[in-house]
């Protein structure tokens, strides 16, 4: 191939990514009742937005690359390469457009469940075309424009002689490793996704940012949710929801208390029952304690949505690398920071390791710490990131000095596989029967040495300090080793000047039931709420759901459910299966259905949120 050839491949990319601007403005002035006026945030979003226009330009066109380093010059074969580009990109472009239109009915951007919601699409097609005559127009424009401003060859004949045979196909792949980098968004850890696309304090410049064609392209490999009718519209099953949510009670927590939460790594209620972290032990007796709390998922990266967002795990993949990942979710921190709240995050663990950086980004979390941050790397476990005894050293010293009020999130890591502990502390813990139990103990010891030094802090005693953990690990004994048990982790609320072991601490509570109980104990309301977690502090029987394998599962304080395959089994407190149901169970039954519908019908339509 000449040099010129590759000169005109950059050219003819260069014209399709001229269009994903305009497009991005037509977008805007579609919905300038959405964005509201265009300033300096709306401009970011626009320039944020180009590198997820490159991602999706070398996605679109991947097909013509290909075929444009190809060495054939027939008059058929550029013909066929014109065709490719200009279908391919007047494609694009008509997507793009087409949901300024689409977007103000369902206020997120294309995904391929938003397309499964119009069964009848290709019969309505016609209609559509001409009542959005005008967005029509211009794509009809668009396809002249992409038509007539091609690039076309320079040189009309080619000759075989002047190819190099061995440096074309290096530059061929060459260009091809290009594109593939261009297509992740960058050579970092993960490939780019939607969610990065909502950074902004305001989340709906997060649609500005990303365009139709990312959020589509990147949707086609997830599972579809399926709308559920058990009840004829979805404001009835809100309303058996609502009663259920738990009324408020006498208790006052301290306002402007600042907040840490810890999250600690695969620390099963298990392992707390058996003595593994006597210290976790010895601070639930001063505090809140919730011996029968559920995760909200299996993995960690399920237990960041359920507990800083308030959506647990329930729709078979982690909310954040789910089609789901762009709908509208009103996080703990972005809650917190609009109150003057200094919101952190700290996870020991490279940056970028499952997504934990962009998604707490993207949910309000101004300030990110991971491994690249810890000054030392000496300290490094040599797997995942550096040892916890030295990263809560850490933790403590960056909230020394942060300003007041502060909400601060660590993520411990060191009871993760292959369980290492730095060599200083090689058998100082017992080592159970499980290879887990010694770091478990590592761990606690941890915990124990950072309140012991924060408790001469003057910060210390103005703190709300929840623990919990993210997902259980290996069991041992029969009593964990069912649906329950294996998603059974501890929570425990504790503060220094109050003694919260005086209120009831025997209901069920979830992951999800953290977001609502901070706000509950701060005296902050929001505006707008969710109808999964309910506030520790408040009246009613507790509650928790989960989702696996195509089974829904529903606990309370007095019974336990399951839906699966379109049948409901329901079990009492003991977990034995009842064959008959009277009407107080019917009622049980009906809430869960409620919850489904909720769940499945609030994330397809992004219409999770009810207005306070």
């Amino acid at each position: 191939m000449y040099k010129s050839d590759y000169k005109l491949i950059v050219k003819r990319l260069a014209l399709a990514l001229l269009l994903f601007p305009i497009s991005r403005i037509i977008f805007y002035f579609y919905n300038t009742t959405y964005f509201g006026e265009l300033d300096f945030q709306s401009l970011k979003a626009f320039v944020y937005g180009v590198r997820f226009d490159l991602s999706t330009l070398l996605i679109v066109n991947i097909l013509f690359i290909f075929l444009s380093l190809i060495p054939v010059r027939y008059k058929a074969y550029k013909t066929l390469l014109k065709i490719t580009f200009v279908i391919s990109n007047f494609i694009a472009f008509s997507l793009n457009i087409g949901d300024s239109e689409f977007f103000k009915f369902n206020g997120k951007k294309l995904t391929l469940d938003i397309l499964n919601l119009g069964h009848d699409a290709s019969e309505q097609m016609f209609q559509l075309f001409m009542y959005y005559w005008d967005l029509s127009l211009i794509s009809i424009v668009a396809l002249i424009f992409i038509w007539r401003f091609y690039p076309e060859e320079e040189k009309p004949f080619f000759d075989w002689k002047k190819v190099n045979i061995f440096l074309t196909p290096i530059i061929g792949i060459f260009f091809l490793i290009i594109a593939f980098v261009g297509i992740r968004g960058g050579i970092q850890m993960r490939s780019i996704s939607a969610k990065q696309a909502f950074i902004f304090s305001d989340y709906k410049l997060g649609n500005l940012a990303i365009n139709s064609v990312y959020t589509l392209v990147r949707s086609l490999d997830q599972e579809s949710l399926v709308q559920v009718s058990f009840f004829k519209t979805d404001e009835e099953a809100i309303q058996v929801l609502k009663k259920t949510m738990f009324e408020k009670n006498k208790f006052k927590g301290i306002e402007g208390s600042n907040v840490v939460l810890i999250i600690l790594e695969s620390l099963s209620q298990e392992y707390v029952d058996e003595g593994y972290a006597p210290f976790f032990s010895e601070i639930s007796k001063n505090g809140l304690y919730f011996s029968k709390n559920m995760a909200n998922g299996r993995r960690s990266i399920e237990a960041l949505p359920s507990i800083l967002a308030g959506v647990p795990s329930i729709i078979g993949k982690p909310i954040y690398q789910s089609q789901f990942q762009t709908n509208k979710f009103i996080g703990l921190p972005k809650v917190l920071k609009d109150k003057g709240y200094d919101v952190s995050f700290f996870h020991g663990g490279k940056t970028g390791t499952m997504d934990f950086d962009s998604y707490t980004k993207s949910i309000g979390v101004d300030k990110y710490f991971g491994l690249e941050d810890y000054p030392n790397q000496d300290h490094f476990d040599g797997h995942w990131g550096i040892y916890d005894s030295y990263f809560f050293k850490f933790f403590s010293d960056y909230l020394d000095h942060t300003d007041k009020p502060f909400f601060s999130t660590i993520f411990s890591l060191s009871s993760h596989q292959p369980y290492s502990i730095p060599v200083e502390f090689y058998d100082k813990f017992p080592k159970g029967d499980l290879e887990i139990h010694e770091s478990i103990g590592y761990i606690d010891n941890t915990l124990k040495r950072f309140f012991e030094e924060s408790s001469d802090k003057e910060w210390f005693y103005n703190t709300l300090f929840i623990i919990t953990a993210d997902h259980t690990q290996k069991l041992n004994s029969k009593k964990f080793q069912n649906e329950i048990g294996k998603y059974r982790v501890p929570l425990v609320f504790y503060h220094p000047k109050l003694d919260l072991s005086e209120l009831s601490n025997n209901k069920v509570t979830q992951h999800a039931d953290i977001l609502p109980s901070i706000l509950d104990f701060l005296n902050i309301e929001m505006k707008e709420f969710l109808l999964f977690g309910k506030s520790v502090f408040s009246h009613g029987e507790g509650r928790a759901i989960n989702y696996i394998n195509g089974k829904f599962m529903y606990l309370s304080d007095k019974f336990f459910l399951r839906y699966q395959g379109n049948k409901f089994f329901y079990y009492d407190s003991q977990f034995v299966l009842q064959s008959k149901l009277d009407e107080g169970q019917i009622e049980d039954i009906n809430e869960l259905k409620a919850l489904i519908q909720y769940t499945n019908n609030g994330m397809i339509k992004n219409k999770l949120y009810i207005q306070n």
